[in-house]
């Protein structure tokens, strides 16, 4: 039978309407087997097919209108919409791919609409589900569903070779876009996982101090204590030449990263790969300095995501796949993940509304750099 899951609760009058059941009860008697499967004949008044509605969530509705009103959303980008939810969705990634005019191909990143129901159930199962706080009822899902590595690996020496601060530049340049959008493991989130798990969380730790902790978690095992120590690890996951790399001669510039100025000079000098590379990492610059010091996708609820928009290192040795297993595998172990990074909640002010797009379009703009600066650094 068919409900109408909005009157289950209503009181039912018999008398009221025409109804298809007979007056009264049938007498037992013996009848002809052909009349065994005859069905009771309905009225004309009654219909023969219905239709169930849900009722319009009104609030819901006031919210689509108030994207329209002050969000960057064309209504040329909507065609025969169901809903006013739909004729948003339709007009949201419209938007959504003016940010980003190509796919991501190096970064498994995905964008879902949702309302609080949908969110609730993709964050049930954890812990700080209780701590979600919708403030309207429309959320953008940041999804995560895969867990690509990718590896300078052999183009590295054409970028040592151009200027001996170019792969630090580069990986710095990542590194905070990373802490504006989406998670992207880089060396340095290699070493800080390592470092939480063998060295008491202490990335600059000596093999000495480092020693103690390990004697402990090793029983005194020499030799997994001499297989984890500083001396060993580092240099695998994040060495100097990215993670600190040594000061040029005559160069005046305090920081380790190439300057502007430096990168225009390199970019000017140079053609095909490198000019490329210096070309993205300046656009990469210009953004976030539009971003300052704002958290482009920030804001939202934690939803813990199992993995990241991807893993770019310098070399896929042998301890960071152990690395990036061991942490996947402790996340399938608790169950708390899940593969949303965060759900970020639609404003409902004309304020918030235009301070949203703003900071999400930038976010896109970045993460579409990322992208084509991978598509040239990255080993085939």
């Amino acid at each position: 039978m068919l409900f109408d899951p909005s009157s289950v609760d209503r009181s039912f009058d018999a008398g009221a309407g025409e109804a298809w059941q007979p007056a009264g009860v049938a007498a037992p008697r013996h009848r002809a087997a052909a009349s065994v499967l005859t069905l009771p004949d309905f009225a004309d008044a009654v219909p023969r097919e219905a239709t169930i509605r849900w009722r319009p969530d009104t609030q819901l509705d006031a919210l689509v209108l108030e994207q329209f009103r002050h969000a960057p959303l064309r209504a040329a980008d909507v065609e025969t919409p169901c809903s006013p939810v739909d004729a948003f969705q339709q007009a949201f990634f419209a938007w959504v791919r003016r940010q980003m005019s190509q796919p991501l191909s190096f970064i498994s990143m995905g964008l879902q609409l949702c309302d609080t129901n949908a969110v609730l159930d993709a964050i049930d199962h954890q812990h700080e589900a209780k701590e979600f706080k919708p403030g309207s009822g429309l959320h953008l899902g940041i999804r995560l569903t895969d867990e690509w590595m990718h590896e300078v690996g052999a183009l590295a020496e054409s970028l040592r070779q151009a200027h001996p601060l170019l792969l630090h530049t580069l990986f710095a340049i990542v590194d905070r876009v990373s802490g504006k959008t989406v998670l992207i493991r880089t060396p340095a989130w290699y070493l800080s996982e390592t470092a939480a798990r063998y060295w008491d969380y202490n990335e600059s730790a000596t093999d000495e101090q480092a020693g103690e902790w390990l004697a402990e978690w090793y029983e005194n095992d020499q030799e997994a204590i001499a297989n984890h120590l500083p001396s060993v690890i580092r240099p695998q996951v994040y060495p100097d030449e990215v993670r600190c790399p040594a000061k040029l001669p005559g160069r005046r510039v305090r920081s380790s990263e190439l300057s502007d100025r430096e990168l225009a000079t390199l970019l000017a000098s140079s053609t095909g790969l490198i000019a490329n590379v210096c070309r993205e990492l300046l656009a990469l610059r210009s953004l976030l300095k539009k971003a300052g010091d704002r958290l482009l996708l920030g804001g939202g609820h934690d939803a813990n995501a199992l993995y990241s928009g991807c893993s770019f290192v310098l070399e896929r040795t042998e301890w960071v796949v152990d690395v990036i297993d061991t942490h996947l595998n402790d996340g399938y172990q608790t169950g708390e993940n899940s593969e949303f990074a965060t759900f970020l909640t639609f404003s409902n002010t004309k304020q918030g509304i235009r301070a949203q797009y703003a900071q999400w379009g930038l976010a896109f703009q970045m993460l579409r750099r990322v992208d084509r600066l991978m598509a040239l650094v990255v080993s085939p």
